[in-house]
């Protein structure tokens, strides 16, 4: 008889580690899914933080708290209202990638066009 076990399963049992860092990164996502409002939310990112520094002693997890710290007030005000800044960071991705693929577009109206198409395209097909 052979065990059925997860890939992801069999990856987290090399390393207590891993395992550890896997499971702290779990409760943000739960946090960041299920804080029903603003102070909710700053208590359990605050307990967030406080259990990643005790439990899990590594580089890039310090590295990781430092920045989320220094971001807290902006990572909790997200359950205030609801809304993130998402849909302006994907255009303006979508536009510095167009510009390095037209750089040497000398018709600056054709420029133009191709990024309103390029930020729009999802308009355009659906």
């Amino acid at each position: 008889m052979t065990l059925n076990i997860q890939p992801l399963e069999v990856l987290l049992n090399y390393s207590p580690l891993l395992r550890r860092v896997w499971e702290w990164k779990e409760a943000f996502t739960t946090w960041y899914d299920c804080s029903p409002n603003f102070a909710v939310a700053k208590l359990g990112f605050e307990r967030w933080c406080k259990q990643g520094d005790q439990i899990i002693d590594h580089t890039a997890v310090r590295s990781t708290l430092k920045t989320m710290c220094n971001w807290k007030e902006e990572i909790v005000n997200y359950h205030q209202c609801r809304w993130t800044n998402a849909t302006v960071e994907g255009r303006h991705n979508r536009i510095k990638a167009f510009q390095r693929r037209h750089y040497f577009t000398r018709n600056r109206n054709r420029y133009r066009s191709g990024i309103l198409v390029e930020c729009n395209r999802h308009r355009m097909f659906s």
